[in-house]
């Protein structure tokens, strides 16, 4: 599970967020909590939480510096990931939560917080680290020389990346729109970067090719349906964007070295495959 810290300098409202919080819920676990920004950069140093709920006025040094100088300590520390941030503000505090924008902060939560909020926030943060940690997963696995087969199964390891901004939204625009197809041209325009250099930058960094990461995430989509539902395999293949069920099947053996009715009928028996 995902580690989530608390700063916040009003001890009642911390309290409350600490104790009442859906954490298990949302899949998270608490692990700590602060009440002012000092305290809390040495915490956050300390315990190295995935996620950052943070009060953005407080005594000493607001929530602001606390994500500038965590996200200097990150950048200078080889061994530090910067955590995702959910900023808390009140109603006259909007000047604050737009600076936080301004400095890459996503989450943005009025105060008194709502539960269902919340949980949304930290749904999407838990969403963005799973998607660099599955761009680290094949990232690592191109550089062992494993092929498509190995990031494929790598690809539910759980390892822990780094942030690649391009790839990471171009992986975005693929899981998005994988099933009624996208090409290159049309994650570039997305981006407002050229075609031939989300091209270069992608590969640079995946070692594939986006078709091949196109192909490797519908692939993937496919495992899931096979392992978790009774779909035909016909039903499977036009889910994740193939008319051609035989088309499909090959491309599902190249990629995992099973037939989908082998992946199905192994689920539970085999040691090799790790889907989760």
């Amino acid at each position: 599970m995902y580690k989530v810290a608390v700063i916040e300098d009003e001890p009642n409202v911390r309290k409350e967020l600490v104790l009442c919080s859906p954490w298990e819920k949302a899949g998270v676990v608490f692990s700590g909590e602060a009440g002012d920004g000092e305290e809390g950069f040495e915490l956050l140093k300390k315990i190295a939480p995935d996620i950052v709920l943070t009060d953005i006025r407080m005594p000493g040094f607001d929530g602001l510096e606390l994500i500038r100088r965590m996200k200097e300590y990150c950048r200078q520390s080889e061994a530090c990931r910067e955590p995702e941030w959910i900023i808390l503000s009140g109603y006259t505090e909007f000047e604050y939560a737009r600076r936080a924008m301004q400095m890459g902060v996503r989450e943005y939560l009025l105060k008194p917080v709502e539960e269902k909020m919340l949980a949304e926030s930290l749904q999407s943060c838990i969403n963005r680290i799973r998607e660099r940690e599955r761009i680290n997963s094949i990232t690592r696995a191109v550089g062992k020389g494993s092929g498509l087969t190995a990031a494929f199964f790598s690809e539910y390891s759980g390892n822990i990346s780094d942030t690649f901004d391009y790839v990471a939204r171009t992986v975005a625009i693929i899981r998005r729109k994988y099933i009624q197809g996208v090409t290159i041209e049309d994650a570039a325009c997305e981006l407002g970067i050229s075609a031939g250099y989300l091209s270069r930058l992608f590969k640079k960094l995946t070692g594939y090719t986006f078709t091949d990461y196109l192909m490797y995430e519908r692939i993937s989509a496919a495992a899931r349906l096979l392992k978790e539902t009774s779909k035909k395999v016909y039903e499977i293949a036009d889910l994740v964007g193939y008319e051609d069920t035989r088309y499909f099947s090959q491309i599902f053996k190249r990629v995992t070295g099973l037939t989908p009715l082998e992946f199905k009928n192994s689920r539970g028996h085999s040691s090799h495959i790790m889907v989760t």
